[in-house]
Formats: structure tokens, C-alpha cells, sequence
């Protein structure tokens, strides 16, 4: 048939061209080949620069993306040479009128000498030639072609050849160039023991030998290191590194001669592996003496040191051995006295135990001295120290243990107080599978307990032991880990007897029965033990149901809950997208709450302090809450309104929903400018130029949050409207429905949006919140210090002359009684709340997030109403709300700036805190913070090696970009685990994703 002689015919060509091809390649390869023996062939370097038809990007330093071959390829079709490799070299710092140029470099072999005026001349004749018509194509300025001379000489006997390099010889941020001045790899791959350029110079000797010892990479079975000037007092503001590998299949000892840094402030982070993937297993700090052991090859160890107080430092000695020799016993046995021994810290836990010398703090918990010794010179572990905010869990394993007939493990215990909790002993087996051996709950006295457990496993196990803190003093320690042959003797073991603790509350579960779904006519509920008081520590959810397209009102009959500390969280809808609807908290009577869906959450939680009552609430549900018909205008309490009595400037809302946004810019290229529109019931009305004023046009730019009217003009409009007169009636704008404007003429408007994200003071000493040095006074004029009952307890950011932002979390449970809080603008030193340039202010209006979860941290941000507008001064300005569009992308370095602790649960600063940190992304802040779900509505900033972050006291703060000469609100501090530890970023709310919220507030 026809369609058979078709294919057979486009077969035929097919194979036709494949064959040629293979011809032409294979005469290529000859041709080279035979070029080999010819030693004259000549080199030329040149250089010209491309001005249109391609701009600089990141992917044209990579030889092996599709936009860097696109480029090659029409570069040499431009020129009409032959090329053979194409690698990289492209440079964006030749600035042209409206946009940068890219510059390649090439080079030229010919088989003869040929003089540079003759190249070059070539060039230009082939460039001007293959492109008749520049404005179609690939431009390339032809003044721009220079031809630098003979450069090497290399085995090639062809024509003409060109050899095209794409070299950044400036990378962009965050990359740095190899030094083969080809490669760009990030800055985070240098002097990280990992190859990253093709010519290892990212691991030189020379570049990366630390500051310390002028030591880097430590290769033998056995070495040292030592901070700088040991043994006399090291330098302020140091980073050091150094690189352990030993002969792979053997471990790592790190034993200290002499420590001593200033505590919690200046310390060594020993990291199990190298690269991006090590992992951290101790940090030192103060006088610590102990072994520390790393089962694997090898190791990192970063000593950071901070502007103050500088000690002696340390001296570190190093020596390989094999793990695989211990015994069982020496896996087990440990008085803490040097360390852990082998046993191994959790990284999947909460925290980490601690190694403690004396008593821990605060005094109401936990022992005096150790076991061992019995007084204040010997160490044992324990919970993590400290006034214990939040609940943790923490673990340490062995070693895997080799089977045998019975074993002994036996251990000595510290469980004292009223509100210590839960110590278990675990047994793990090859699979992962865990069997509790041992547990004890509660308080068992003042003294160090005996425990024991009979081990007779059949395969290989590990050993692990599980402390579990509440909030507040609960601190258990552990001490003198040991194991013997051999079942444990019985009769010697003496059983000891539990405390009780005296019941401040009544025993009622503390989840209330729950969760409780409810439906009518079943609607009345309460808190636990209701009219008695709710227990301690409780969390309890009721979900409130109705029919499909009824809603729910909620109604308090009783409310009386602990003030701040207990609060009931009400939620419209259930679930992750559930809104928040309230927070309530101290004692009623409370509004009614309705929900605009079929169901409602409603949750108490409770701390570990005082209880009061509780509440007694029901609800009821009706169609008349249902969402309104297309034809009616929602309120904010579920009332329906007619379309048509939208902005008549009479309320109908107890919100005043119906008579917000009546005005709005149509069809500007900027959202500050555009055709007046106002709107009429449900119809948008374009305004009329007759009767137009100044005033009416700062009006309309006020109401809109834009400032006063720059600009305002007449312009033609034949379309056919409708239209509208705006005239001013007292305090408020008038409408008249016009059928026509008068000679067609509608109203441009230009607003003047208010200035922002200007500062006096452009450097930024790069200090740190955590152990940092002072800001400068004039340096963030839009930061701010939220006040509640006279006490300073978060941050905040100036955005509008009238709005803060801050984290939601700051606000919880504080924001029904918004008088009691405080903004202190211009603020420097914390003792200046008085002088000026400082301006105090109430707060009169607080907004939480709808989508904030407390129980994730997701959605961390709220907004603040000042009592009155704060007029802008050198020290007092608002910084810029980004686009939500805008990229800041990880790499780029953001300023933190605040008053909180200048370290871990240590006292805040008086003097206002700054520092920069670099963004992550949120793959690897995952993978640094692994308990934490990091949502697409959070970004994180820290440092691989820690020592830099915001801190308690500093939430709700900003976190910052310098675009161009503007600063961006680019996050807003909202948690992070403890303060400024290596791999734990500081973790923030991504202000671009909340943008349309704040501006639909705010404007």
C-alpha cells in the first residue's frame, strides 16, 4: 500500500543519516588522533561579552544544564567555529545600562602563529555576518572581542578550534569558587573533610588549618589539638575546626589533658562523621574533663569562643581503638566519672541527659551529690537541669551486647519530689523490637535507690534507659551502671516504697473521658470534676457536631479558669484546617461563639499549678447560621445582611464588616495606584471626576492604608460604567449613583503609600543574640518591646504607624484583655523605658492567626493594634512587608535582632541584641530538627556549628533582609530547641505566606 512505501521510504533516510553521522564522527576522531603528534599548535586566550538575547543564572555555572548548552551552541554557530569542549566560565559583574552582560572566554588553537589583530578582526567579521539581525538573536558587542595572546601549547595540528570556558570567577551566594577557578561549590562544603572540588581544594592545608593550632586535617592512629595560645587564654571571636580520621573499622577516644572555657558561652562540639551529614554527640563547656568516644572513623571538632571572658581553653589528645573488642562489661560498667563510657545519647529524643558534678538546680529536685563517692567531687546524669519548661523525654543505649547465659544489670536511681515522673529500663533486640524490664513512677525520697534486672537474652541486645520529666522540677538521675555474670541475687534486693504525694487536686482523669463527640440534644458539657475543681496538667477536647448546613453557638453558662496558665481554645471545624475562633481564659461571663461550619472544637488545657472551677457550657445549632445566600452579606456572629445595605454608612455588623472595604484601585500597574471604585450594595462603581478634591483624595487613600493622595487626575472613560459621586459628609465619604460622569471623566488616583524598611545605621557588626555584643542605637528603628503587666516577654515588628506583628504564641491566652499590654518603640536599653527617643503605647486590638496550632507551632504569628498612630522618627520606622512572592532563598544571610537571654534559660539582655544568620531550607532544618513537623509556613536561620540564634525573650521578633536599600520582614521568631546549639535552628513564621492576611487587617 501506499502508508507501506511511506515507512519503508522514511526507514531508508532514517538509516541513511544514522550511518553518515557515524562516518563523520569517526573521520573526527582520526583527524584528532592524527593531531596528537603535531607539537606546534597555538593557543589564544580571548574574551567578549554577550549583551542581549541571555541574562546570568545560577544554571549556566553548571556545564551540564540545558540552559549552558543552549548558550554554547548558539555561541559557536555566532562565531562560525569549530568547537570541541564547552565547560564553564560566565561572569555578572560587567554592568550594563538596564541589565548585567555575560562573559564568556574562549580559546583559540590554530596550527600556525597568527597575530592577534588578525583573530580578532576574523571574529568580528564572523559575528557581524551570522547575525544580519541582532534584535532577533543572540547579540554580542563586537567592540567588546579581545584577543589576550598566545597563552600555552598544546598537541593539536586542526584549523581553527575553539575551546569555550564558562568559569565563574565570582560565584553566586551562597558558593564559593575551587581553586581550579572553574567549580562552585556552597560555602558550607569547605573545610568539612569531604571532596567537594574536583582539585580537593576545598580541604587545603592552607585554607582550612585552624586559627587554634594551625592544625586541620589529623589523619594518624593517634594526635592532638589545643585551643589558641594554650595554655594561655584563647582569642575572643574564634572558629576553629579540625578533621579526625583514623584507619576505618577503628574508633575515635578523645581524652582532655586541661579544660577550661567560659560555661555555656564558648565550647567544643565533637560530631560523629564529617560533611553535611555529621552528627553531633557532645558539647563542652566551663571545666570539663570527661572521655569522650566516637564509634566511627571520623570525627569534627568545632571550637567557637564569643566576644567576652576568655579562659585558658584545652588541650585535646586523640587515639584510635576497636570497638569491637569491648566486652559486655565494659560496655556496661560506668561511674560517670570520666563521661558517659559507651554508653550512647538518643538523637531522636527530646534532650540529651546530662553529666552533673554537686547538686542540681533548681534545689527542689534531684540529688546532692553522686553515688560513687557520696559528696560534692564525683559526677553522675541526669534530666536535663534546669526550670524544666516543657515536658521531655530523654534516652541513652549501649553498645549491641553479645548473648550469653544470665547477666546482672544493676543501676542506682534518684527520683525526689512531688512532681517527678516516670525512669524505665528497656531491652532492645536485633530488630529494634523494645521489651520493658524495669519502671518506676513517682517519688520515691531523698536518697539514691538500688535497682536490678536478670538479662537473659538469646541474641544480640542493646540497653536503655528512658527518664520522662514534667514540667517544673522532675530532674532523675542515674548512677554506678553495671553488669556481673550471673542471675541477680534476690535476697539482697530490697524493694523501695513509692512516697505518696499530697493531691492537690481531685484524681479525675486529665483527659476529661475524651475525646467527646456531643450532639444535640445532648449538649450541655463541663470541665472535669465540674463544680469541683479540674485537675492539674489536663488536656481535654470536645467536638461539638450539627446537621449538614447548620452552624453551632456556643454558650458559657459558668467560666472560671486560672488566669493565663489554663485557658479553653475554641476551633471552628475539627481537625488540622479547623480556624481558630477563641481563646479564653480567668473568669467570665464570655461572649456567645459562632461557628460557620457543622462542627466545633473545643479544648482546656491545663498547667501543673493551680485549678479553679472550670466551666459548664452548651450549645445549639439552627439553619439560620447557616452561610448566607448569594444575595446577603455574612457578619462575623453568622448574621445575614442584604447585599444592598453594604456600605450605606449605616452598621448593620456588630463588626462593621458591612461597611469595610468600600472603596478600592482598579486596573493600576501598582497596587498603590488606579481607577476609584466604591462600592454600592454589590456593585463596584467607578467615581466620577466632577466634585473630586484633594481632601476626598486623602480620603480615599486613607481608607485604602495608603497614606495620603500623591497624585489624582481626570482621565476618559467610555465604557459604560456604573458610576458614581463621592462627596465628604462629616467623617465619612458619601456615594451617589450617577448614570453618567460628566464629560466622561473618571478619577485616576495615585496613593502615597508610607515609607519603610529605612534605617540610619547600614553596617551590622555580625554579633550574636546568644552571648553577643550591643546594637547599635539607631540600627532597628522598627523593632519593638511587647510589655505585659509592666514585665518585657516577647518582640515585635512595626509595620503600619498603628499595626505590630508578632508571634502568636507571645499573645495565647494574654489577648482578651489587650490594656495590659505595652509597646515600647524606639527602645534601646530596657532601663530607658522613660527617655526618649523611647515611646510607650497601649495596645487596644490583638489578632491571632485563624490557623495557629499550638500543639505544632504552625501559622506562629498575630497582629497588634496600637492605641493610638506612633509618629516616625529616626528611631521609630516601619520595616517593609514582602511580596508573597518574594524568594528569600536559603544561603542568604537575615538579621535577628532582640532583648531575650543571651543564653540558654540565662537572663535577658538589657541593651538591645543583633546578629546575622544564614536561611536553611526546610529539608534540612527537617533534618536537623527531627521531633518538629517544619511546615511550608515556617523557615529556619542557624549556623551548622550553633553558637549564634535568637533565645527566650526574643520571640515574636524579627527576622530581616536587606533588599536593595529596604529591609523586609522576612520571618518572625517563634522556636527553636534551647538556644544556639549546633544543628538546631532557629525555627520562624514565613511572613510571605501571611501577607494577604496582614494586608486584608492592616489596610
Amino acid at each position: 500500500s501506499s502508508y507501506e512505501i511511506f515507512f519503508a521510504s522514511l526507514l531508508a533516510i532514517f538509516v541513511c543519516v544514522c550511518v553518515g553521522l557515524l562516518v563523520l564522527s569517526w573521520l573526527s576522531v582520526q583527524e584528532l588522533e592524527r593531531a596528537e603528534a603535531d607539537v606546534n599548535t597555538h593557543s589564544y586566550m580571548g574574551i567578549l561579552k554577550i549583551v542581549s538575547g541571555t541574562s546570568f543564572t545560577s544554571t549556566l555555572q553548571n556545564s551540564s544544564s540545558a540552559d549552558f548548552k543552549v548558550l554554547a551552541f548558539d555561541v559557536e554557530k555566532l562565531m562560525f567555529l569549530y568547537v570541541i569542549f564547552a565547560s564553564q566560565y560566565l561572569k555578572n559583574n560587567l554592568p550594563l545600562p538596564r541589565e548585567p552582560a555575560v562573559v564568556v572566554i574562549l580559546t583559540l588553537y590554530f596550527t600556525q602563529m597568527v597575530t592577534v589583530e588578525k583573530i580578532k578582526h576574523e571574529l568580528v567579521l564572523g559575528v557581524i555576518a551570522n547575525n544580519p539581525n541582532p534584535t532577533k538573536a543572540l547579540k554580542i558587542d563586537v567592540n567588546s572581542i579581545q584577543i589576550t595572546g598566545n597563552i600555552m601549547r598544546l598537541p593539536y595540528c586542526c584549523a581553527v578550534i575553539a575551546l569555550i570556558f564558562i568559569i565563574p570567577a565570582e560565584c553566586l551566594p551562597p558558593a564559593e569558587l575551587c581553586a581550579d577557578g572553574a567549580t562552585c561549590i556552597s560555602e558550607e562544603f569547605f573545610c568539612d573533610g569531604v571532596l567537594n572540588c574536583p582539585d580537593g581544594s576545598d580541604e587545603s592545608e592552607k585554607r582550612c588549618a585552624a586559627v587554634c593550632d594551625g592544625k586541620f586535617m589529623l589523619t594518624g592512629s593517634s594526635g592532638f589539638f589545643h585551643s589558641m595560645n594554650y595554655p594561655k587564654p584563647y582569642n575572643e571571636n574564634i572558629v576553629c575546626q579540625w578533621i579526625i580520621v583514623v584507619p576505618q573499622g577503628l574508633s575515635i577516644k578523645l581524652n582532655f589533658t586541661s579544660f577550661e572555657t567560659q560555661p555555656y558561652a564558648d565550647e567544643l562540639s565533637i560530631f560523629e562523621g564529617l560533611g553535611q551529614n555529621k552528627v553531633l554527640r557532645a558539647s563542652l563547656s566551663g571545666t570539663n574533663l570527661e572521655t569522650i568516644y566516637i564509634f566511627s572513623h571520623e570525627a569534627t571538632a568545632q571550637f567557637m569562643s564569643d566576644y567576652s571572658e576568655n579562659y585558658n581553653g584545652f588541650n585535646a589528645t586523640y587515639t584510635a581503638f576497636n570497638a569491637s573488642e569491648l566486652n559486655n562489661y565494659e560496655k556496661i560498667n560506668c561511674t560517670f566519672e570520666d563521661g558517659f563510657c559507651f554508653w550512647i545519647q538518643d538523637l531522636d529524643d527530646d534532650s540529651d541527659w546530662e553529666r552533673v558534678q554537686g547538686p542540681t538546680f533548681p534545689l527542689m529536685s534531684g540529688p546532692e551529690f553522686d553515688h560513687t563517692f557520696g559528696n560534692f567531687s564525683g559526677f553522675y546524669i541526669s534530666t536535663p537541669i534546669g526550670l524544666g519548661f516543657v515536658e521531655e523525654q530523654v534516652r541513652i543505649l549501649s553498645l549491641p551486647l553479645v548473648p550469653s547465659d544470665m547477666y546482672c544489670l544493676s543501676f542506682w536511681y534518684f527520683m525526689y519530689g512531688d512532681n517527678v515522673y516516670r525512669l524505665r529500663v528497656s531491652i532492645s533486640d536485633e530488630h529494634g523490637q523494645e521489651r520493658i524490664v524495669f519502671e518506676k513512677e513517682g517519688n520515691y525520697g531523698n536518697n539514691w535507690n538500688y535497682g536490678q534486672v536478670t538479662l537473659n537474652e538469646t541474641s544480640d541486645f542493646k540497653v536503655i534507659f528512658d527518664a520522662f520529666k514534667r514540667r517544673g522540677p522532675s530532674d532523675i538521675a542515674v548512677d554506678d551502671t553495671g553488669l556481673t555474670k550471673g542471675k541477680c541475687n534476690e535476697d539482697n534486693y530490697v524493694e523501695p516504697t513509692v512516697r505518696p504525694t499530697a493531691a492537690t487536686t481531685p484524681l479525675v482523669p486529665t483527659d476529661c473521658g475524651g475525646p467527646v463527640e456531643l450532639w444535640e440534644p445532648n449538649s450541655t458539657f463541663s470541665s472535669a470534676n465540674f463544680p469541683n475543681n479540674y485537675p492539674n496538667l489536663a488536656s481535654c477536647v470536645w467536638y461539638l457536631n450539627a446537621e449538614n448546613g447548620k452552624n453551632i453557638q456556643l454558650h458559657f453558662q459558668v467560666f472560671d479558669l486560672e488566669n493565663i496558665y489554663d485557658v479553653v481554645e475554641i476551633r471552628d471545624g475539627r481537625g488540622p484546617d479547623s480556624l481558630l475562633l477563641g481563646v479564653y481564659t480567668e473568669k467570665g461571663p464570655l461572649p456567645d461563639v459562632f461557628s460557620t461550619t457543622s462542627q466545633m472544637t473545643v479544648i482546656l488545657r491545663t498547667d501543673r499549678s493551680a485549678t479553679r472551677k472550670g466551666f459548664l457550657a452548651n450549645f445549639t445549632s439552627g439553619y439560620h447560621l447557616r452561610p448566607c445566600s448569594a444575595d446577603k452579606h455574612q457578619c462575623g456572629s453568622g448574621k445575614c445582611i442584604p447585599l444592598h445595605n453594604l456600605c450605606d454608612n449605616i452598621p448593620q455588623c456588630e463588626d462593621g464588616s458591612d461597611e469595610a472595604k468600600c472603596m478600592r484601585l482598579l486596573s493600576g500597574s501598582l497596587s498603590t495606584e488606579g481607577l476609584v471604585q466604591a462600592r454600592v450594595g454589590r456593585t463596584w462603581h467607578l467615581a466620577c471626576a466632577d466634585d473630586w478634591s484633594g481632601e476626598i483624595a486623602d480620603s480615599v487613600c486613607q481608607l485604602l492604608g495608603l497614606g495620603d493622595a500623591n497624585m489624582s487626575s481626570a482621565v476618559l472613560f467610555t465604557g459604560d460604567g456604573p458610576f458614581v459621586t463621592i462627596t465628604k459628609g462629616g467623617n465619612h465619604l458619601i456615594f451617589t449613583k450617577r448614570e453618567h460622569c460628566w464629560d466622561n471623566l473618571v478619577v485616576h488616583l495615585q496613593c502615597n503609600i508610607q515609607s519603610c524598611g529605612k534605617r540610619l545605621v547600614t553596617e551590622n557588626n555580625g554579633t550574636r543574640i546568644v552571648g553577643g555584643n550591643d546594637a547599635r542605637r539607631e540600627a532597628w528603628p522598627w523593632i519593638v518591646s511587647l510589655h505585659f503587666n509592666f514585665q518585657p516577654v516577647c518582640g515585635a515588628s512595626l509595620v503600619r504607624d498603628e499595626w505590630l506583628v508578632t508571634a502568636a504564641h507571645c499573645v495565647y491566652g494574654r489577648q482578651l484583655k489587650p490594656s495590659r499590654w505595652r509597646a515600647a518603640l524606639g527602645l534601646y536599653s530596657q532601663a530607658d523605658l522613660a527617655q526618649p527617643p523611647t515611646v510607650v503605647l497601649n495596645i487596644d486590638r490583638i489578632i491571632i492567626n485563624p490557623h495557629y496550632m499550638r500543639e505544632t507551632k504552625d501559622s506562629d504569628i498575630a497582629l497588634m493594634h496600637l492605641q493610638h498612630k506612633v509618629q516616625c522618627t529616626d528611631y521609630i520606622q516601619p520595616i517593609c512587608l514582602p511580596e508573597k512572592d518574594q524568594q528569600f532563598s536559603p544561603g542568604i544571610n537575615c538579621s535577628i535582632a532582640g532583648w531575650g537571654s543571651i543564653r540558654n534559660e540565662g537572663p535577658s539582655s538589657d541593651i538591645l541584641q543583633e546578629a546575622e544568620v544564614p536561611l536553611l531550607s526546610n529539608e534540612k532544618c527537617q533534618q536537623w530538627m527531627p521531633k518538629y513537623n517544619i511546615t511550608a509556613n515556617m523557615l529556619c536561620a542557624g549556623y551548622d556549628m550553633g553558637g549564634i540564634d535568637s533565645c527566650q525573650g526574643d520571640s515574636g521578633g524579627p527576622l530581616t533582609f536587606e533588599d536593595g536599600d529596604k529591609w523586609f520582614l522576612v520571618g518572625v521568631t517563634s522556636f527553636g530547641e534551647k538556644c544556639a546549639l549546633p544543628q538546631r535552628p532557629g525555627v520562624y513564621a514565613r511572613v510571605t505566606m501571611f501577607v494577604d492576611w496582614i494586608k486584608t487587617i492592616i489596610y
